[in-house]
Formats: C-alpha cells, sequence, structure tokens
C-alpha cells in the first residue's frame, strides 16, 4: 500500500470518522482500507488535494454521505440545529484524539527549589507528565499551587527565580482554562470572539468571499490575477486544514448549547459559566497537548459538572486539572499529584485510594523516622558513655564517623484528621420549623412556581439543587424575607435563629482584625480558636486585617463568624467555592452532626450526598421536593 504524506493522511483520517459516524457496522481499518486501495488506482503525478477531491466524491457516491456529512474541502462539516441533535456524544471524535507529535514526556521537573525570602515554597520537587495522562492537582490552601503552575506553562521564565530542571518537550502547546478568563476583545460579540480562533483562516476565507464577490464587473478586472489568487488562497487553506477549521470555530458551540442568540451577544454579557463553555470550545478545536482546568467547576451547574467529567472521559491526550471537588476528581482523572511539605507526591487512581495511600506512606515515614531515632539515641548514648574509655576509642570513633553521614529524617507530618467543630442549636426546637403555603417567588411576576404546600422539619437537611439561571438566589431570599414574596403564607417562629452566608458578608468589617471581627458578637477566645483551627487559621494571624487576607482566608473569616452565633437555621449558598479539601471535610463532618436545620445550595456532591436528607430540585422553573435523596440524585443525574 502507498505511504501518503502526512496532509492527505490528516484529511483522510476525518473521511474515516465520517463514514464511521454514520455506519456502525464498519469497523476504522475496513474504512481504512477501502480509502487507501481507492488513492493508489490514482496516478502519483495528481496533486493531494485533487485526490483528495476524488476520494471524497467516490466516500459520499459509495456510503450515500451527502455534504453535510463529507464537505467539498475534505472536511467534516457542522448541519444546522434542526437536522442534528447537538450533544457532547455527537462531537466528531477526532477533536479529542489529535495526535502529538510528542514521543517523549510532555514535562519533567527535576530538584525543584523555589524561595521567596527565607520561605521556601518548593524544595527537590519532582514531577513527570506524560502525553496521555490525566492528573488532578491537589493541595491545601497557601501551598504554592499558582506558583507550580507559572513554571509549568513558562511564566517564571529566568533561571534565578529557581532552582533545578524544567524541561518541556519541544513544540508542546500547552491551554490553560484559568479562572481569570481571556478574550480576544472584550468588545467583541461571541460570533467575533470565535472568528478570531484561527485568524489568519478567518482572514484568508474573508479574502476569498471578497475577491469571488466583487460589487461590479469593473472591480474585478481593477483586482487583475484574481484567479490565480482564488487559486492560491485555496490551496493554502487546503493545505492548513483552513476550511474545515473555519467552519468548526464557527459551529463548534452549538454542541455546547450557545444558541445563536447569545453567538450575536458582547462575550461580557454571558455568564460565568457560559463564558468557561466557550474557552472550553476554543481549546478543543486547536491542536493541543496538554490542557490545564484551574477550578473549571467553580461557575457551573451540576449538569454542566457532568458534561465536563465527560469531556474529560473522552479527552485522549495530557489533562491537569487543578480542583477541590472530589467527585470531579474522582470521574475525571486517573492519577493524583499532591502539594505537601514543599514536595509534590504521586498517587494513583481515586481520590479515596489516594488517602489510604497517603495514610499507608505516612506510616512507613514514621516507622522510618522512630526507627532512625532509636537507633541515633542508642548510637549517642554509647558514645556519651565510652567517649573516655581508651579501649573504646576505636569503636567510639567509628560510630562517631557513622553518625555524620548519616541523613538526619525530618519527622513527617499527618494532616489526615479533620477537626470536628462541635455547633449546636441552643433551644429544643419545634418539629416544624417553616410552614409555607402559596408561595409565589420573584420580581413582579413569578420566577419559580413552587409546591402549594411546604413544609420543613427540625431534623431535615435539604440540599438545593440548581441549574444556572434558575432563580436559586431569590429563592433563598425570599425564604430568609430579604426579598418580599409576590403572595404567601408562612409561619416561622419568630425565636428561630436564621443565619446565611450573604447575611455575615455583608456585615463583615474589612477593616477589622480577625479577631476584633469574631470577638463583636462572641466574647469565648476558646469557641473562636477551636473554629479557625480547625479551618487551618493559625492563630498569629487573628491580628491581621480582614482585608489583607486571600479569598478563601476571608470564606473561612465568614464561615467561623457565622458559626459562633449557634443558629437554629444555616442557609448556605455555594458554601465550598473558596475551600480547600482539607476545610470542605471540616464543614462537612459539621453539619452531619449540626441539629438544627440546613438549606444549602451548591454543586459540591459529596459534601450534600453525605450530609443531606431531602433533595430540592429547582428545573423548568419549578420547585420539585424529593423526601428520598437516592431518588433526587438519580433525577439529577438522568
Amino acid at each position: 500500500m502507498e505511504i501518503i504524506d502526512s496532509f492527505l493522511e490528516d484529511e483522510l483520517e476525518r473521511i474515516i470518522q465520517s463514514v464511521l459516524d454514520k455506519h456502525d457496522d464498519f469497523n476504522y481499518y475496513e474504512i481504512e482500507e477501502i480509502c487507501h486501495d481507492f488513492l493508489d488506482e490514482i496516478p502519483k503525478k495528481i496533486k493531494d488535494v485533487t485526490k483528495l477531491k476524488r476520494l471524497e466524491k467516490y466516500i459520499r457516491k459509495e456510503f450515500e454521505l451527502d455534504n453535510t456529512e463529507v464537505g467539498s474541502t475534505g472536511l467534516l462539516t457542522l448541519q444546522d440545529s434542526d437536522t442534528k441533535k447537538y450533544s457532547l456524544e455527537s462531537i466528531p471524535k477526532y477533536l479529542f484524539e489529535w495526535k502529538s507529535k510528542i514521543q517523549s514526556s510532555l514535562i519533567s521537573i527535576k530538584n525543584l527549589t523555589r524561595n521567596i525570602g527565607l520561605t521556601d515554597l518548593f524544595h527537590d520537587a519532582e514531577l513527570q507528565i506524560n502525553k496521555t495522562d490525566k492528573v488532578a492537582l491537589i493541595w491545601k490552601n497557601g501551598c504554592w499551587k499558582t506558583t507550580l503552575l507559572k513554571i509549568i506553562i513558562w511564566k517564571e521564565t529566568t533561571q534565578m527565580e529557581w532552582d533545578g530542571s524544567v524541561l518541556l518537550a519541544p513544540w508542546l502547546s500547552i491551554w490553560y482554562l484559568s479562572q481569570d478568563l481571556f478574550w480576544q476583545s472584550e468588545d467583541n460579540t461571541l460570533s467575533e470572539e470565535m472568528l478570531q480562533v484561527f485568524p489568519e483562516i478567518t482572514q484568508k476565507i474573508n479574502r476569498l468571499s471578497q475577491i469571488k464577490n466583487p460589487p461590479s464587473l469593473q472591480e474585478r478586472e481593477l483586482e487583475g490575477g484574481v484567479d490565480e489568487e482564488i487559486a492560491d488562497l485555496n490551496q493554502e487553506l487546503a493545505e492548513d486544514d483552513g476550511f474545515r477549521k473555519y467552519e468548526l470555530q464557527k459551529n463548534i458551540l452549538k454542541y455546547f448549547w450557545i444558541s445563536d442568540e447569545q453567538m450575536a451577544q458582547n462575550v461580557m454579557s454571558l455568564s460565568g459559566w457560559e463564558q468557561t463553555k466557550v474557552q472550553i470550545a476554543k481549546f478543543l478545536i486547536q491542536e493541543v497537548d496538554l490542557l490545564i482546568l484551574d477550578e473549571p467547576t467553580n461557575h457551573l451547574d451540576i449538569e454542566w459538572i457532568i458534561f465536563l467529567e465527560k469531556f474529560c472521559q473522552n479527552w485522549k491526550k495530557a489533562l491537569v486539572s487543578i480542583s477541590h471537588d472530589i467527585k470531579f476528581i474522582d470521574n475525571s482523572s486517573e492519577r493524583i499529584v499532591e502539594i505537601y511539605q514543599k514536595k509534590i507526591h504521586n498517587y494513583t487512581w481515586k481520590y479515596i485510594d489516594f488517602l489510604e495511600q497517603k495514610e499507608a506512606k505516612y506510616n512507613k515515614e514514621m516507622k522510618d523516622f522512630k526507627d532512625q531515632q532509636k537507633e541515633l539515641k542508642t548510637t549517642e548514648e554509647y558514645i556519651n558513655r565510652f567517649r573516655a574509655n581508651s579501649a573504646k576509642a576505636s569503636s567510639v570513633q567509628s560510630r562517631i564517623k557513622a553518625l555524620e553521614k548519616i541523613t538526619v529524617l525530618e519527622e513527617p507530618l499527618n494532616d489526615k484528621t479533620v477537626q470536628f467543630i462541635s455547633i449546636n442549636s441552643e433551644k429544643r426546637l419545634p418539629e416544624i420549623i417553616m410552614r409555607l403555603h402559596n408561595v409565589q417567588v420573584g420580581y413582579t411576576f413569578p420566577l419559580i412556581i413552587l409546591p402549594e404546600e411546604i413544609e420543613v422539619h427540625k431534623s431535615e437537611k435539604i440540599w438545593i439543587i440548581w441549574a444556572n439561571g434558575t432563580w436559586k438566589t431569590t429563592l433563598l431570599k425570599t425564604i430568609l424575607w430579604d426579598l418580599k414574596a409576590l403572595a404567601w403564607e408562612s409561619s416561622i417562629n419568630e425565636t428561630i435563629k436564621i443565619w446565611s452566608f450573604a447575611q455575615i458578608l455583608e456585615e463583615l468589617d474589612l477593616e477589622n482584625s480577625i479577631i476584633n471581627e469574631l470577638g463583636k458578637s462572641h466574647n469565648n477566645e476558646q469557641d473562636i480558636r477551636k473554629i479557625l483551627w480547625g479551618l487551618l487559621i493559625q492563630w498569629e494571624k487573628v491580628n491581621q486585617k480582614i482585608s489583607s487576607l486571600s479569598g478563601w482566608e476571608r470564606a473561612k473569616v465568614w464561615l467561623t463568624k457565622m458559626l459562633l452565633q449557634k443558629p437554629d437555621i444555616i442557609v448556605m449558598d455555594e458554601p465550598t467555592n473558596h475551600l480547600d479539601l482539607h476545610s470542605k471535610q471540616v464543614i462537612k463532618k459539621m453539619l452531619h452532626w449540626f441539629n438544627g436545620t440546613t438549606l444549602i445550595v451548591s454543586h459540591d456532591r459529596d459534601l450534600l450526598e453525605n450530609v443531606s436528607n431531602k433533595i430540592w430540585l429547582i428545573r423548568n422553573k419549578q420547585l420539585e421536593i424529593y423526601d428520598e435523596v437516592e431518588e433526587g440524585i438519580a433525577e439529577v443525574y438522568m
């Protein structure tokens, strides 16, 4: 069989895939053989582009494909939304499987040491990322994750800034989805933004359209050499796969359920989760070796988190996801890398396995440390005992030299233990905490239709699940009486204390120190210490101004202040967005044992599946109530 050049091979791959998408009774190798047999019959002197056109015509006829399934340029084209259902499953598979030309590992970090002043960030850290690795990077807040990412994407480029070896494969293409999204221009419509994914191709397509459709015959004559320019542009676009790429950048967002109306909107008018989807779609259609997702689930509802998990599962190239979402970690990665104690530690498979492996590693390190300490103590006692004994001089010197050669092990630290924070209501609560009757939630007209009668009982821990844009915040404000309902009858015991995250945020004085702010409403320093300690806020920080804290530290202060009120009902809107895994486990344990009522809006499935006993699901502008958590979860995942 003739070996054809790489350009034709790339185009051939897409033609084969177009057949497989419609005919699942064939396999890849059967279609490949048919294509090669046809191409072998074409004289060698024929140009590749012509070979491709002949093959396309033959394939369309042989397999009854229309022009939308194999385009006239040999490119898979997206069909209109009224003729094709767009979904993750219908995205052309080759987009997930682009074959990297890199044969070695993508990134190799050895003996990395990085300092800021007298603070050690990393010491002899090592990391390797191969071309099909799916890595979840986890860390405690404050463990210099951002610094490591900057080194990986080569934002810290001078050797003076760190010691060690950081090797990136030649021609490595990395795309980084950060929490600060990037736009070509914030003035662009979404359609204009997408046409800048491949700007040179867009420019050539526009020029081709311009010279093919001049306003007058006289202008065409003035252009001169038009036919030659058209031929050159067609050749350049075909060789660069330009026609397919142009169609992809125009249409890929249909697979992400972005409507034509949204394509005409300004990019900055999109919601956070819509902007995240756009960035992911951009990465998908480009030749990327390594995709880095930094907290990708923060602005997504559960429906889109599940979509993103499936996206990551389909992704056949290297992936590094930085996340505090345990379910997302388990469903999207095959290896866990933890930044801990200035080192980078590698663990395999799921999060629960990671915890077991980490504990086993700690136990071994602690045993080695204790054994060495015992040996050192025995040796030092021997030396001190016989140092003045001339008969033992040789033996003593031998032991002294042996001690000098020993690398003393550091005592390993164990952070596996989740601190227990006990927060309980101070009063005996009535069986029915809240009763809502004929409530209408909205501003000028109802936005959510609620059941006619809702009762909230004292033992209920309610998980509120929503699709983005379904007015869950409006519902919470109405329940808290921060927003007047359009109509309702309600009864809430006046003595019951209801506290919410949003309420604390409004009252927080950012110019106050942590201890002064928390002490305003609670004078028991021991209680304050206990909660801050459980959330890993060091006591030496308590005199810092709140305004000087990082986002995750402020979140912990907000949480501490609310818990110190000892509420009867806790209302939380995305409480774990800025918390690390350890702090999430603290909150999970605290909510599990809390004796009051909770209403929590969250997409953190691990947290709520372990805490909740009731689900309120908001979808299609209706509130559905499930008394059985398993039934509600099944509805979410269906």
